[in-house]
């Protein structure tokens, strides 16, 4: 009966997906549930990471439309998990969420509870055995599991990377890779990322112990890219994007699985396994070693380039189509033409250029390509942005880059 009154109310309204998030909750929930209230099981809908929203406003208009909405949206319960960003803590302030919600802060917990979790965690996922292993007893032995918990301090992700760095299958050495970690265990500070940042800063050196100039801008442009992309792509799709040979990033992220998610297949997602890494990256104060640091703001700009670069690809009838009066609900095989003639790459610059160029430094805009996509580009890139749907997102994209071309001349 719910999926009935959701099908509806797509048929009803077919710009529904084009309306705001507040109207978009209440006529996909709200309505369908009051609709079928007295038979809908009560139902967890979970928001994981939603710090990790990629849009400046976007967290702050989903909390303000459950806010609005938030009585009328049993039986359904929303968890709602995130780092304790200043904007996400206030938007729970709202009149609505505030009397409706419970928070749970981990790092409240007491690190003794935390820690008997960890401990459990490590020796799963290092093999421990109860038995003796031999002259030299089990590995690893129980002093060096404490060892590893109290460096972790309660962060979950610092176990899950020091896992992974010590059965790294590029070194095929746990007991030395366990033992370098050890080692370099003494830190000085008081941040509690103090233990997690000298981990990810073994887990580079080890990895590029003597790392070349070229290699350090090569490794900070994509491990930069990969994270501060509006939305994931295919190993082969940054390389097409970045303008690099076919091969490089796999080739210079190869042994970085302890902090990567590197697939098999080129055509697949690459990620960081977790933003800690790139906060690490990104933060001078914690990032020391400049081989490494990445400025964000200089990457979005070369990003923001690399877009409108890509985009000096577009024609028009770029999907070849032949009836420029058709609508787009008209062409029977509009997603393969779309699959066919508009690549990854291209589909990404024409979303996301506006994004990065709003994201960096004002000097740092690239004036020669802004011209060259108004002078002769603009109504190409505008019915590509209507072939996927995207022309709300070319309006708001034009009025960015408009805001940051008059900062910038003025």
């Amino acid at each position: 009966m719910f999926q009935e009154h959701v099908t509806r109310a797509h048929f009803v309204d077919a710009g529904l997906k084009f309306s705001s998030v507040s109207n978009q909750l209440e006529e996909l929930l709200v309505k369908p549930l009051r609709a079928v209230r007295d038979s809908f099981s009560p139902c967890v809908v979970v928001l994981d990471a939603l710090d990790e929203c990629k849009e400046n406003d976007a967290t702050s208009i989903i909390l303000a439309s459950l806010s609005r909405h938030v009585d009328a949206l049993a039986p359904l319960k929303f968890l709602v998990t995130s780092r304790p960003e200043r904007k996400i803590s206030q938007g729970f302030q709202l009149p609505g969420l505030q009397l409706a919600t419970q928070r749970l802060n981990l790092h409240e917990v007491k690190l003794d509870v935390v820690g008997q979790d960890i401990e459990l965690y490590l020796k799963d996922h290092l093999n421990i055995k109860e038995e003796p292993c031999g002259p030299g007893g089990g590995w690893p032995a129980a002093g060096d599991i404490r060892a590893l918990t109290d460096l972790s301090s309660g962060l979950f992700i610092f176990a899950a990377t020091a896992v992974r760095f010590i059965h790294d299958p590029n070194y095929s050495d746990p007991r030395g890779q366990l033992a370098r970690l050890l080692e370099s265990s003494v830190v000085q500070g008081s941040s509690p990322y103090r233990y997690l940042d000298q981990l990810y800063m073994q887990v580079l050196t080890s990895t590029f112990p003597d790392i070349s100039d070229d290699l350090s801008r090569r490794l900070r442009n994509i491990l930069g890219t990969v994270a501060l992309l509006q939305y994931p792509l295919h190993l082969a799709d940054i390389e097409q994007l970045l303008g690099l040979r076919p091969g490089t990033v796999r080739d210079t992220t190869l042994h970085l699985g302890s902090v990567l998610v590197l697939p098999n297949d080129d055509n697949q997602m690459i990620r960081l396994i977790h933003p800690s890494f790139f906060d690490f990256l990104t933060d001078a104060a914690r990032c020391s070693d400049q081989r490494f640091a990445v400025d964000s703001e200089t990457l979005h700009g070369s990003l923001a380039r690399a877009c409108l670069d890509a985009m000096k690809g577009l024609k028009r009838d770029i999907c070849e189509i032949g009836y420029p009066s058709k609508l787009n609900n008209e062409v029977p095989d509009l997603s393969e033409r779309i699959a066919r003639y508009i690549p990854p790459h291209l589909k990404y610059a024409s979303r996301s250029w506006a994004y990065h160029l709003s994201r960096c430094r004002v000097h740092d805009v690239p004036m020669e390509l802004l011209r060259e996509l108004c002078y002769k580009s603009l109504l190409h890139w505008m019915e590509v942005c209507s072939l996927l749907g995207e022309l709300r997102g070319a309006l708001l994209a034009l009025d960015a880059a408009s805001q940051l071309v008059s900062v910038r001349i003025y």
